[in-house]
């Protein structure tokens, strides 16, 4: 048994046995199924008063948001049909509502074309007789003067806060690579650092961290007056769960039959390994500025790292190292257990928020993986950007 074992393994089995009736009935494998929907929107009798639902998704980032979004995007006209409003006209448009709530920008630019983007949202929901859906992991930071002003916007509907989450071993890798994707150059070491001392830190980078991904304080920050039963947490299950499984578990939230929805247009995000992480955080320090976000964001981000970068097979997996290990695991307790006492709707287990009991040990660094294997993914990276060019200027594929 490893020393991270040896030390948590009694603490966290004794909280595994400490459930609360919000977890529901747990099944012999420590976690419970998604509850089965309610009725299709379309059927369900009105509510008195005639007020709608929105179930407004606020993150956390890197919990399988995109994979739901996907769905929903690609089956809005089949939600549309039986009641479900999932608003917006395009997959971009619940980022520009939460931007512009925010009055934030992406990368450092604000579109102006962003403006009244959340007040167009808030109309739709407002003139839609039936459920609606607001999803995107950005609005998890907002401050309280704008969660107010989206809770006053919204005061015609009965709000329902959904937010999903992941076990924090497996957050905090995913959530430097994003940063690295969006042109960051911290190293890992660094990004972990800040996480663990947030105050510290140069680059904010731990500060906007927790901001999105402490459960506990996100959903204090977000649920003011709203009853515990109208806040619903939706675990993602460990890494062996069914692939549509969070779907299932989400849909359970907001009422839509899972099995209603073509799932072939979702997919899951693919993580970097430590080599492709590597060579793109030195790609963004060679560029430093020279590059505009509108540019890097298509060629470097889009193409380069989310479809060449992450497609290449036999990489090495980016893990925290161990003594970082056994420290989230004591931070990811004290979230299971502010959870717990909340009294919110847990969809899935607490269980899936805490550490994994593995006894491998094996860490390759993310921040020096083999020089040879980053100059092979400088090679297919050149390559892949200059075919992609040789495409655009033959026309097969457009500029």
């Amino acid at each position: 048994m490893t020393p991270l074992n040896a030390r948590i393994r009694q603490h966290l089995q004794g909280l595994r046995h400490r459930r609360t009736p919000a977890e529901g009935k747990l099944t012999d494998h420590g976690s419970r199924p998604a509850r089965a929907p309610t009725a299709p929107a379309a059927t369900r009798p009105d509510k008195p008063g005639g007020r709608p639902t929105v179930y407004f998704h606020i993150g956390a980032p890197k919990t399988g948001t995109t994979y739901l979004q996907r769905i929903m995007w690609h089956n809005r006209d089949a939600l549309r049909a039986t009641g479900v409003l999932y608003p917006g006209d395009s997959f971009g448009a619940h980022v520009e509502a939460a931007l512009d709530l925010r009055e934030a920008g992406f990368a450092g630019v604000r579109d102006p074309l962003m403006e009244g983007r959340w007040r167009e949202f808030v109309d739709a929901a407002r003139a839609w007789s039936g459920p609606v859906i607001i999803s995107q992991e950005l609005f998890s930071p907002a401050e309280p003067a704008q969660i107010e002003d989206a809770m006053a916007a919204l005061d015609f509907a009965d709000v329902h806060l959904v937010y999903t989450a992941r076990e924090l071993s497996r957050q905090i890798p995913a959530a430097w690579q994003e940063d690295v994707k969006n042109r960051f150059t911290v190293r890992f070491d660094e990004f972990i650092n800040e996480v663990r001392n947030p105050t510290a830190g140069d680059h904010g980078l731990g500060q906007m961290f927790w901001r999105m991904q402490d459960p506990v304080e996100v959903l204090a920050r977000w649920s003011g007056s709203l009853p515990p039963q109208r806040v619903h947490v939706v675990t993602v299950s460990s890494r062996d769960g069914a692939p549509d499984e969070l779907w299932r578990r989400f849909a359970s939230v907001v009422g839509v039959e899972p099995d209603s929805v073509d799932l072939s247009g979702a997919f899951q995000n693919t993580s970097l390994g430590a080599a492709e992480a590597t060579f793109l955080r030195r790609l963004n320090v060679a560029l430093d500025d020279e590059v505009g976000w509108p540019l890097y964001n298509e060629a470097v981000k889009h193409y380069l790292a989310q479809e060449v970068l992450v497609n290449r097979g036999g990489t090495l997996p980016i893990k925290l190292p161990a003594a970082d290990r056994e420290w989230a695991a004591g931070r990811s307790v004290v979230m299971v257990e502010g959870l717990r006492a909340a009294g919110y709707d847990i969809v899935g287990s607490l269980d899936d928020l805490l550490p994994t009991l593995s006894g491998d040990d094996t860490n390759p660094d993310p921040d020096g993986p083999p020089v040879e294997a980053q100059l092979d993914v400088a090679v297919e990276a050149i390559a892949a950007l200059l075919l992609r060019i040789s495409r655009q200027r033959r026309g097969v594929i457009p500029r």
